[in-house]
């Protein structure tokens, strides 16, 4: 192989370069081609071609009913065997229940299913599932254990991602004993149990889990993962449950460490906000620029949302109201629906005065309604929040934040719509602050429908869907009246506009969401759940259909990365690592993510970055998440949307020989 030189600046040098062989999975299906040449001269750009159209390929990729009949509506996406391509993991809404592992016609509850190339050369996914990702602590040989999320990271620093995978136990239904559990890969997409670590919680505790995310909260290189859990019981308390820091040992173990990160909340304080929350998503992302990750809980219930700053070396401070991100801060409930409801009964009450009549039939006990000294209260006056989406939407170099809300009508303007956070955040300040420009600003408002309109925001996924250099979102709206998935396309003035129909990317109750380019072209491709809860039945009458919706171009060119720490001061999936590439007058910022949002929603950690008409990039910046904040440049880098790897410490970057 032909060994050529790149133009590379290493800001701090002091690592020594890992091997080949160290960095590559064992049972990785790749060859590393020639060492990549930078262009011979400043990269040039042209306008790229315009227009971006999407294609329903799932018939071709065997998830509709001629193939798999894959259906499910939580979905994950990690590149499971190293080959380069993003694998995919479905989960069913379920609880308390384990799938026979040869379903005898039955609902299936869990897949996994690797992406593999077919006899025609097109690549399609073959269904793996029995290869442990779902295996029963103890043992089973007839049915998988009860399983409802996962997200992906190499936790033992081997070349290979491991799995946390999360078990929503409801209390109120019989426990079958199976908890969240922590699963090592052997670097083909076989996993087996990791030894019992307070993943499990023990076997003891009933856990309703919700979300993890892998991240390095004190950037000692091994995966930390961080925890989210919902109510105590659902529908008859609003006590959460504490939500978890489980500290990485690098072996596969982890050690409880939400009360020496100062992360600790109380069952009640709920005035106070010192309470647990009931999390529908848990993100991880540096919000402040300085190398370190914060750490934030999506709150339902119309609770504040929780953030969590880093001080750098993993204990963290709330800066959950001081930020803005605990809620829009409008607490006026007397537009509420079931509040006028109640006022028709105690119509003497202060609060009741000047309130109008209510729009909705408040039926016999229209008291029973409303919550006196409970729904009037400011920490009730907040979002539903179900994921919470982190990346540059502004262009600025800031990580900002997307909420998914699930809101109302009847629910009146105290309740949080979903919207953009912008950060404004000062580098140095030691603070993280959020400013709401407004959907009627940025043009992001999801539709309302009719007079007893619903905004259903599940899920939010961010990605450059045209290869034009700025970043678009993907909104997840639920199984409401006329919800159907938004797909938000950044104009060049920053606004936003809903393009589902010109992209031909119109998926309706659309629940289960994820971005990835899964045939590895260049460009992104998206992949779809869908609700069949209330109206969507009728529209998925076949149930929870997954649908891949393959990109089809033209549009501009891309830079895809994957990066590899170096397994000692870095974590080696190098989540938490930050990308900034310079091309054609912007600059663009990607992180590495390891899973955020609503029951695990993760995307590739291949770091994708369109250019538009731009035959390469200026320059690209890696700084690795270690302690030191270590930072290597590379210049004039070719984007031709064909696989490129880093490696930590490495004077140069390889091209990925896909298979």
């Amino acid at each position: 192989m032909r060994q050529l030189p790149l133009a590379l600046v290493l800001f701090a040098s002091c690592l020594k370069p890992a091997s080949e062989s160290a960095l590559v999975g064992t049972g990785a299906a790749i060859t590393i081609d020639d060492k990549v040449a930078p262009l011979s001269e400043a990269p040039t750009c042209a306008a790229a071609t315009p227009g971006t159209l999407f294609a329903d390929t799932s018939e071709s990729w065997r998830l509709d009913d001629q193939g798999l009949k894959v259906r499910g509506n939580r979905l994950t996406v990690a590149d499971l065997d190293g080959d380069g391509y993003p694998d995919l993991v479905v989960h069913a809404v379920s609880s308390n229940v384990r799938q026979l592992q040869q379903p005898d016609g039955g609902a299936r509850l869990v897949w996994q299913l690797m992406n593999r190339k077919g006899p025609d050369g097109l690549r399609h996914f073959v269904d793996e599932t029995g290869n442990g990702l779902f295996q029963v602590r103890g043992g089973s040989d007839t049915h998988y254990r009860a399983a409802h999320l996962a997200v992906f990271g190499d936790v033992d620093n081997d070349g290979d991602l491991d799995a946390f995978s999360g078990t929503y136990d409801d209390p109120s239904k019989a426990d079958i004993t199976d908890r969240s559990e922590l699963l090592l890969n052997d670097g083909t997409g076989r996993f087996t149990l990791a030894p019992p670590t307070p993943v499990r919680g023990g076997s003891a505790e009933r856990l309703p889990t919700t979300s993890a995310t892998f991240t390095d909260v004190d950037r000692d290189g091994r995966l930390d993962l961080f925890v989210g859990y919902f109510y105590e019981y659902y529908g008859r308390t609003y006590q959460g449950l504490q939500a978890q820091l489980l500290l990485g040992q690098g072996t596969g173990g982890f050690t409880s460490g939400t009360a020496g990160a100062a992360l600790t909340t109380t069952r009640d304080g709920f005035e106070a906000y010192t309470n647990h929350r009931p999390a529908y998503g848990v993100t991880s992302c540096d919000l402040d620029d300085d190398g370190a990750p914060e750490l934030l809980v999506s709150a339902y219930g119309r609770q504040r949302n929780l953030l969590y700053r880093n001080d750098g070396r993993g204990r963290f401070t709330d800066q959950s109201e001081a930020s803005g991100f605990f809620g829009d801060g409008n607490v006026d409930f007397t537009d509420n629906e079931n509040f006028k409801c109640w006022c028709t009964v105690n119509q003497q009450d202060p609060k009741c005065a000047g309130v109008g009549r209510p729009r909705i039939g408040c039926g016999a006990n229209p008291g029973n309604l409303w919550g006196d000294g409970i729904d009037d209260q400011p920490w009730r006056s907040n979002g539903n929040t179900f994921t919470t989406w982190c990346g540059d939407l502004t262009g600025d170099g800031k990580l900002d934040l997307y909420s998914a809300e699930i809101r109302h009508f009847w629910a009146g303007s105290a309740s949080d719509s979903s919207e953009l956070l912008k950060n404004e955040s000062q580098a140095g300040s030691g603070a993280v602050r959020f400013s709401r420009p407004g959907n009627q600003t940025t043009g992001m408002g999801l539709p309302r429908v009719g007079a007893s309109w619903n905004e259903g925001g599940l899920m939010a996924a961010g990605g450059d869907l045209d290869n034009d250099g700025l970043q678009d979102l993907i909104v997840a709206a639920s199984d409401y009246p006329d919800q159907v998935g938004v797909v938000l396309q950044q104009q060049s003035d920053g606004r936003f506009v809903d393009k589902a129909d010109g992209f031909n990317l119109k998926h309706a109750c659309m629940s289960g969401l994820a971005i990835a380019d899964f045939d590895r072209d260049g460009d992104l491709d998206v992949i779809a759940g869908a609700s069949t809860a209330r109206d969507c039945s009728g529209i998925w009458k076949k149930g929870n259909e997954v649908r891949l919706y393959e990109n089809q171009g033209p549009a501009g060119k891309s830079l895809l990365l994957r990066l590899k720490g170096n397994g000692t001061t870095t974590n080696r999936s190098a989540i938490g690592a930050r990308v900034t590439v310079k091309a054609g007058g912007k600059t663009i910022v990607r992180e590495v993510g390891g899973g955020y949002g609503h029951f695990g929603m993760q995307n590739d950690t291949v770091v994708h970055v369109g250019v538009g008409g731009c035959n390469g990039v200026d320059e690209l910046t890696i700084r690795w998440p270690d302690a030191m904040g270590t930072t290597q440049r590379f210049e004039r880098v070719p984007a031709d949307g064909t696989l490129l790897e880093a490696r930590q410490g490495e004077a140069m970057l390889y091209r990925v020989k896909l298979k």
